[in-house]
């Protein structure tokens, strides 16, 4: 005992005979911040000469800062930014620094003073540094172009932060929870000018041709959405006065000042829709909208606060050459962005694990207030497709939970995927419909005000904000929480499988629930959840909820011609007996109208992915599909048209089969057509449009008014010598017959595509020319990927569409990826050809194709193996279960009857 006493004594003398500076630097292990030191404020300058395609720029961050713990050590990120001079001082006087230095692993600036912190003191740091916009992956502060009218190329300065790029444009405390104001200073060029998140507040003349733009102090935001812009975009802007004023404008390059006009109206429409509807006021007294060049922004758009970027597709809008279709697509980005400004920004994540609690709620309201503020894009309607996607993507056995924990930065970019975006929103929207839209409303009115002062949230917050909302509203028995019913869907993977069977012909209702999973042969430990089961009877709506972790439960439903879950706002499948399949089926035929047309859409694909999964037989799956003879309303067929692209491509390897799908959607789609006809009409709406779209796609395959209607309109190209095709419509209607163009004429199709400047009319005759199913010419297409004609992602959509559209294409796209030398020509980035790889697999069904894709994956891109490798194991599942009997099925048309 002596020694052991002895030996305490000796270890606690040597920690004290330490200097300070070893006895309170801490080891970091983690790749978070030990966060002993806190921002309270930052002065961003960046001094840039971009005006000149100068791409090198300096800078300097002073950052107040308050110690939490005693340390010897301010921990902060950086990456990228060569640091010239770094000084700590306290109350203006200087604080020895012993020393700093990077570490490249955590992208950590690591300074060491002499003397220790006290908790509770106050800093400033202070660092100049340089940097540089020329970098290949477009994120940090970056480079873009564009090409005036006269050829001259002109470059900006653009910002992508999110997740974790902010340290690479400066020093900074990177993390999603830790929010402080910014005062940022921008020197450019006299003919540019500097935008933030934040208003200007005015602009000085500095020496040598520049000048200096000092902006408003910001909200206490994150550094994933600070954002600055230098460019001499030009601005078209409306100020919304009522009930406060605000600017609102869209920015891009001059030559686009035509296009601004719908998405300024449109933004400011949705803004004062979003303010009214959360009972809370934007924070900022203007919003920028910049459009940025699509191939120098992979990020499609970014919720930066006050500064939102955009792909140009995305947000430009020309009344004399787009249908008003297009719109729809404007409205939803806007709104998508525009809703991040509450949860995001106002409302920041306390780490990325929930990075739902953004996606998810941006993703829902950019449908439900789109439809507020623009009732003509029946967006509300349109969810049911986010719906469907994720729950095909929950049947994936390595899919993740909504709240996930990483820390890794490639493992935080994966984070935005399906699960964040679709399947959060799609739970948010179950909860929406079962709560009430009233209730849940007033829920996310709590959530905002009760945590818009700190700023930042966890899952536990919002829960305890919508706990006190069905609680008032009494929406929730007594003997639940909002905590226990929220988290079973949350907390765990995957999606449920409800299946109803009626107990003979009484009212009795038995329902059990399961994982669905597509492929069968997957197994899990066994998950449960509160499910919320929704019905609509003859007699009345009613709900109940169906508990986790129980065999069974009975209950009893009074009424006739019931349906289940009436809204199709459920977030499971559901399978009945095959009495009621029956019935089901006999009511889309004779009391279509009994049946909304969200829940024939539910209808569609709950049978065909149940039958997918073994869980149905094809049979029946095909008589539900048959009614659509009969059906002209867009979001039936959409979520059909979905199924049979799917269809489409695991059959696609056997021609013979190919063609009998071919020619049964194609019946089925005749009424389709008839109703909507060949050409756009004048201030039609957008499911119209969208309902002709698929129509053509399918109705056109074996329809011979379609091939002599192509054929005349390929003629007039072919007199013209230009084919040119300037629309959507044209393009789809005429695929078909592009088919069988000759070689000279896809050769002067290509040529024209080369001289085209329209992003828009580009991208339309991109996917008129891949309509190609010729070797030949899908080789020579690919081939010419490694000129200088098309961008990074006019490349990425030609070879997507070659693939896409038929096996041909396929296997000549893997030959040429095989070939290190062909990716090194067409110089595909790290970021892209990874997508890339993981999109091509969904279509690979074939072994032989299967072990060349791996191959191509193992070399170029060996963090996506196991994701492409579950992808081609699940197609092989389908085909060994399923090709044959869908084959027969299709083959024999007796067994498919269209005329029941």
């Amino acid at each position: 005992m002596y020694k052991l006493i002895a030996l305490l004594a000796l270890l606690v003398n040597v920690c004290l005979a330490l200097p300070p500076a070893e006895r309170n630097r801490r080891e970091l292990t983690s790749l978070r911040l030990p966060n002993t030191t806190v921002p309270t404020h930052y002065d961003l300058y960046l001094d840039t000469d971009v005006h000149l395609g100068v791409m090198e720029y300096s800078g300097n961050v002073r950052i107040s800062i308050t110690v939490l713990e005693d340390t010897n050590q301010i921990v902060l990120h950086s990456l990228r930014n060569d640091i010239h001079r770094l000084e700590l001082s306290s109350n203006q006087l200087p604080v020895p620094v012993e020393g700093f230095e990077l570490d490249a692993e955590k992208e950590f600036l690591v300074i060491t003073t002499s003397n220790v912190l006290v908790a509770g003191t106050y800093y400033v740091l202070d660092i100049d540094f340089s940097n540089s916009l020329d970098r290949d992956d477009k994120a940090g502060f970056y480079v873009s172009s564009y090409e005036t009218e006269e050829g001259e190329t002109r470059y900006l300065g653009v910002t992508q932060f999110e997740p974790c790029d902010a340290r690479t444009a400066f020093p900074c405390y990177d993390e999603p929870s830790i929010k402080t104001t910014y005062n940022i200073k921008i020197a450019c060029g006299l003919d540019y000018n500097a935008k933030a998140n934040s208003p200007a507040l005015g602009v000085r003349i500095l020496p040598g041709g520049k000048k200096l733009t000092t902006f408003q102090t910001t909200p206490r935001m994150q550094s994933y959405i600070v954002a600055f812009l230098v460019s001499d975009f030009i601005t078209e802007r409306q100020i919304s006065k009522e009930p406060h004023q605000i600017a609102v404008s869209t920015l891009a390059r001059p030559t686009a000042a035509h296009l601004l006009s719908y998405s300024v109206d449109a933004s400011v429409k949705f803004l004062r829709t979003m303010e009214e509807y959360f009972g809370q006021s934007y924070a900022m007294s203007k919003m920028d909208n910049v459009a940025v060049n699509d191939d120098h922004f992979w990020a499609g758009a970014m919720e930066n606060w006050g500064l939102v970027t955009y792909r140009e597709s995305a947000i430009l809008f020309d009344p004399e050459t787009q249908p008003d279709s297009d719109k729809v697509g404007i409205v939803s980005i806007i709104a998508h962005e525009y809703v991040h400004q509450f949860f995001g920004n106002l409302l920041a994540p306390k780490w990325w694990s929930f990075v739902w609690l953004n996606e998810g709620f941006a993703n829902l309201y950019q449908f439900y207030l789109a439809d507020i503020s623009h009732p003509e894009t029946n967006m509300r309607e349109r969810f049911g497709g986010v719906r469907e996607t994720a729950l095909r993507n929950d049947g994936d056995p390595t899919i993740r939970a909504m709240t996930h924990y990483v820390e890794d930065r490639n493992e935080v970019k994966r984070l935005f995927d399906g699960i964040a975006y679709s399947k959060s929103a799609s739970v948010l929207h179950m909860f929406n419909y079962v709560f009430t839209e009233t209730t849940f409303q007033k829920g996310l009115r709590y959530y905002i005000q009760q945590n818009k002062d700190n700023g930042v949230v966890e899952d536990q917050d919002l829960f305890d904000s919508l706990q006190q909302a069905v609680v008032e509203d009494a929406r929730l028995p007594l003997s639940l929480t909002m905590h226990e019913v929220f988290s079973s869907w949350s907390n765990q993977p995957g999606a449920p499988l409800v299946t109803v069977t009626r107990v003979g012909t009484t009212n009795e209702y038995l329902f059990t629930q399961e994982r669905f999973f597509t492929d069968p042969q997957e197994t899990a430990p066994s998950q449960s959840w509160w499910i919320p089961i929704t019905y609509s009877t003859s007699s009345g709506d009613g709900i109940f909820w169906m508990p986790p972790g129980v065999s069974g439960v009975s209950y009893e439903i009074d009424g006739e011609q019931i349906m289940f879950d009436p809204e199709s706002t459920g977030y499971y499948r559901i399978n009945y007996d095959p009495q009621t399949w029956t019935n089901l089926i006999y009511d889309l035929y004779e009391n279509t109208d009994f049946i909304s047309r969200l829940s024939r859409s539910r209808l569609i694909d709950d049978s065909m992915q149940l039958a997918h999964a073994g869980k149905l037989d094809y049979g029946t799956a095909f008589k539900v599909i048959d009614y659509l003879q009969e059906e002209t309303e867009f979001i039936p067929w959409a979520t059909a048209a979905s199924n049979f692209e799917y269809l489409h491509r695991m059959l696609r390897h056997d021609e013979e089969v190919l063609q009998y799908l071919e020619s049964y959607v194609a019946q089925l789609a005749e009424k389709l057509l008839v109703e909507y006809g060949f050409d756009s009409v004048k201030g039609e709406s957008a499911d119209a449009h969208d309902a002709r779209m698929i129509a053509l796609r399918w109705a056109c395959n074996t329809n011979q008014q379609c091939r002599e209607e192509a054929s005349k309109r390929i003629e007039t190209m072919r007199k013209r010598s230009s084919f040119a095709i300037n629309s959507k419509s044209d393009q789809q209607l005429v695929c078909n017959e592009l088919r069988r163009t000759n070689y000279g004429e896809y050769a002067t199709m290509v040529e024209n595509l080369r001289s085209m400047h329209d992003q828009r009319t580009r991208s339309i005759m991109i996917d008129a020319i891949t309509c190609a199913e010729d070797k030949t010419v899908i080789n020579d297409l690919l081939v010419s990927l490694s000129s200088n004609d098309f961008k990074e992602i006019e490349k990425l959509q030609i070879i997507q569409n070659m693939f896409k559209n038929s096996n041909v294409g396929l296997n000549t796209v893997i030959e040429m990826l095989s070939n290190p030398e062909y990716l090194s020509n067409i110089k595909l980035s790290n970021r892209n050809l990874p997508k890339l790889l993981q999109t091509l697999a969904d279509y690979v069904v074939e072994p032989a194709a299967a072990t060349k894709l791996i191959a191509i994956v193992q070399r170029e891109a060996p963090t996506q193996l196991l994701a492409v490798q579950a992808k081609l194991r699940a197609n092989q599942s389908w085909i060994q279960r399923n090709a044959v009997i869908v084959s027969s099925m299709l083959k024999n048309p007796a067994q498919v009857d269209l005329q029941q």
